[in-house]
């Protein structure tokens, strides 16, 4: 993550310039192979998904270079590899661009075709989501034999990369936070170490999504314990983890993310600096249907179906993402928030008031 950078685009705006955004976060589609039980999906099975025609998808990349984009996630969404050929298409464009890239993915329709693809085109980064260390607590959430064919998968892009003599991809999990896992940590890093990957990247979970419950619901004290052993355990394997994020209880549970999110600038006064959160400044996301905002979990923007990129990032809409934050009018979506955005918002911030803007 490139926060310094993230802070210099923010200085140029707020001494009154404009800068393109650094990231871009893409949803190729909004179908899935899954039904995960924790996943906004779950409530949404009948419904159809609009997608971008794969010729409009296929010209955001270069649209996104020509405004300084460093930085991509592509994820869901739904599953990215559903839309597989489309998706590997926009891969290797944002790669001829020189732009860093994520793709985040479920791994159990990765090939090794795919693999092979990926290393050769110098794909950075692969984050599987799996969110247990065994198949009792991941396919319960996930879905019968998907931690099956995850840990597979993984294994197939480890020895792939290996035989080509690559760093690249870099190989990572993505694990949701739950009552059923939070208690496996140390298991998670064992995991990652055997199968070869390199990271265990941790997400709170969302309670809104499911009927069944599955945040902490009081363990919190508990969690603690927990992130402090795995924490050793990560360092002792070698593995790169965010755990130690969640040394801050509060942050475990997106339920009250919109109030943590206004505690965070409370009491500051500079207008910019002051902003609860200064992704509209820095990212665009846009979802599969062509509509575009200041995140991944947006719900105000507008589609980029018939405007290119810049028209859309420093027009009329985005503007006013932009005006609302300063004057502290979130968005009622900002409660599905995470606590990855509230650090890195803090991060940023403390970057900026040591730059003195």
């Amino acid at each position: 993550m490139l926060i310094g950078e993230i802070a210099e685009r923010l200085k140029a705006w707020n001494e009154g310039g404009k800068a393109g955004p650094l990231r871009m976060e893409l949803h190729p589609t909004d179908r899935c192979n899954l039904r995960c039980i924790f996943c906004w999906r779950a409530a949404n099975l009948n419904k159809n998904f609009p997608e971008m025609s794969e010729r409009r998808l296929l010209k955001i990349p270069k649209e996104a270079a020509e405004l300084g984009v460093k930085e991509w996630v592509i994820s869901g969404g739904g599953e990215p590899l559903v839309r597989k050929e489309a998706t590997l298409k926009v891969l290797k464009r944002i790669k001829q661009y020189d732009m860093w890239g994520l793709l985040t993915t479920n791994g159990t329709l990765l090939k090794e075709r795919d693999a092979k693809f990926l290393v050769k085109i110098g794909w950075d980064q692969v984050q599987f989501s799996i969110d247990g260390p065994n198949p009792e607590i991941n396919d319960y959430l996930r879905g019968k034999g998907s931690f099956e064919k995850i840990v597979q998968n993984i294994k197939i892009l480890r020895k792939v990369k290996d035989n080509l003599k690559s760093n690249r991809p870099y190989i990572g999990f993505n694990t949701v936070l739950s009552r059923l896992n939070f208690d496996k940590l140390d298991d998670m890093m064992r995991l990652a170490n055997e199968v070869g990957s390199e990271l265990v990247y941790f997400e709170p979970l969302y309670p809104g999504y499911t009927s069944e419950r599955l945040d902490l619901n009081g363990k919190e004290k508990a969690l603690k314990k927990h992130v402090k052993n795995s924490s050793k355990t990560a360092k002792d394997l070698g593995i790169d983890t965010n755990i130690d994020t969640f040394y801050e209880a509060s942050l475990t549970d997106k339920t009250n993310f919109r109030e943590l999110v206004l505690k965070e600038v409370k009491g500051l006064v500079n207008g910019f600096i002051s902003a609860p959160c200064f992704r509209p400044w820095y990212l665009m996301g846009i979802k599969a249907s062509g509509f575009a905002g200041c995140c991944s979990t947006f719900e105000e923007g507008e589609f980029i179906n018939k405007k290119n990129l810049k028209e859309v990032w420093f027009g009329k809409v985005f503007n006013k993402i932009r005006q609302n934050m300063i004057e502290k009018k979130i968005p009622d979506y900002c409660s599905k928030c995470s606590v990855v955005v509230v650090m890195e918002n803090r991060e940023i911030r403390n970057r900026l008031i040591g730059m003195g803007s």
